[in-house]
């Protein structure tokens, strides 16, 4: 399977994962933000969020299963690949306590020639649901695929 948009709509397998508060803990300290919304409890029952949530970034923790994606694709190769773009939709918060179904598909290809070459650029949208199959975040990232090198 090349890499071009007959990848369109391939999905990887799905994952659970399990939102820990210490988890989010360590995330919004990875990332310097020290919000005790993120962290303390008493406080974040005070906001209108009622309760700790995660860090606007914290689904980027998720198993996107984005190697799967490609884990069939002939001549596909990891050292090729630039991370792009990526972008957050929170349908929700994503709070400590929840257990959450993550799957990815490919949702578009398309291919640009720069400086070095041709690149493809691959879209991956994730979905993280609950366990009503609701969406709580959807996650895109832009994949550069660089053909030649």
């Amino acid at each position: 399977m090349p890499i071009d948009r007959t990848l369109v709509g391939k999905t990887g397998p799905e994952v659970v994962v399990e939102v820990e508060a210490g988890h989010i803990r360590r995330f919004a300290e990875a990332v310097g933000d020290d919000s005790p919304l993120y962290t303390d409890p008493r406080f974040a029952a005070e906001t209108p969020f009622r309760g700790v949530i995660a860090p606007p970034t914290f689904a980027t923790t998720f198993p996107a299963g984005t190697a799967s994606l490609f884990a069939d694709v002939e001549g596909f190769e990891l050292r090729r690949v630039l991370h792009g773009e990526q972008e957050y939709v929170y349908h929700r918060p994503v709070r400590p306590g929840q257990r959450l179904w993550v799957t990815s598909r490919v949702a578009d290809v398309y291919e640009r020639s720069g400086r070095t070459g041709r690149m493809a650029f691959i879209v991956v949208e994730t979905v993280a649901r609950d366990i009503d199959g609701l969406p709580v975040v959807t996650g895109r990232s832009t994949i550069v695929y660089r053909h030649d090198l």
